[in-house]
């Protein structure tokens, strides 16, 4: 393990500012479960449809008795050791910055800065109306309340999660940034993520193709653990810890 620590460190040390680019597993040391996990992933204990555009216009309320039980588990968590050594790397100059496919917000909670989400943010809600934008806190305090699902105070329109449900194209922004990001860097770190969702998924393929170093961290295997330089089987946020970041 020490080893491997030392080689992780000296990478970063080597290259002219890493990229990070997060999934699922980066968070489940903060209590949030991922989505498939072997027994315990979130897809085994719930229907996808109700993340679905399609779902969600069909019956709003739904979602929202289903959000129910999951909030408090969300509104409580906070970042851990991974999070906080991100966020110290990019204040060091070590990292650009993180692209993440989480929707927890928890990059930004322990200082990130230049975080790009490409799926959203469930700490938000929109009007589907208007495009007014109110905290996720609001629109479960109405459901709480009793109005489900809850509407927008400006003009009356259905609140929907500020993330991307199965069935919309990513933000173009923070997707672009991505690109560019990816593509000048020397050292690309994927931390948590299965690389099983695209168009995210390619983002490894780019780094790669512009002679990037690729180093991955998740307990599970993945496509691109042949082509990478360095792969660590490690719980996350120990292996930031032993790091000392």
């Amino acid at each position: 393990m020490e080893k491997e620590t030392k080689l992780f460190l000296e990478l970063l040390e080597r290259t002219q500012g890493a990229v990070g680019f997060t999934g699922a597993g980066i968070s489940t040391e903060s209590g949030i479960p991922d989505y498939r996990s072997p027994g315990k992933g979130l897809w085994e204990k719930m229907d996808q449809s109700v993340v679905s555009l399609s779902g969600f216009l069909q019956n709003p309320a739904n979602y929202y008795s289903y959000a129910m039980e999951y909030y408090p588990l969300r509104a409580a968590a906070r970042p851990n050791a991974a999070h906080y050594a991100l966020a110290s790397l990019e204040k060091k100059g070590w990292l650009k910055g993180v692209i993440t496919q989480n929707v927890d917000g928890l990059h930004k909670k322990a200082g990130s800065q230049n975080v790009l989400e490409l799926h959203g943010s469930l700490r938000r809600v929109v009007c589907l109306q208007c495009r007014e934008r109110y905290s996720m806190e609001d629109a479960m305090d109405k459901v709480a309340q009793g109005e489900n699902p809850p509407l927008c105070s400006r003009c009356g329109g259905i609140l929907k999660p500020d993330a991307v449900f199965f069935g919309e194209t990513l933000p173009e922004e923070p997707w672009q940034k991505s690109v560019d990001l990816v593509s000048n860097t020397e050292l690309f770190i994927v931390m948590g993520s299965s690389l099983l969702v695209a168009p995210a998924s390619g983002l490894p393929r780019l780094a790669l193709s512009k002679g990037s170093i690729l180093v991955i961290m998740n307990l599970m295997e993945t496509s691109f653990d042949d082509e990478a330089d360095m792969v660590i089987r490690r719980k996350i946020g120990e292996f930031f810890e032993e790091t000392g970041i």
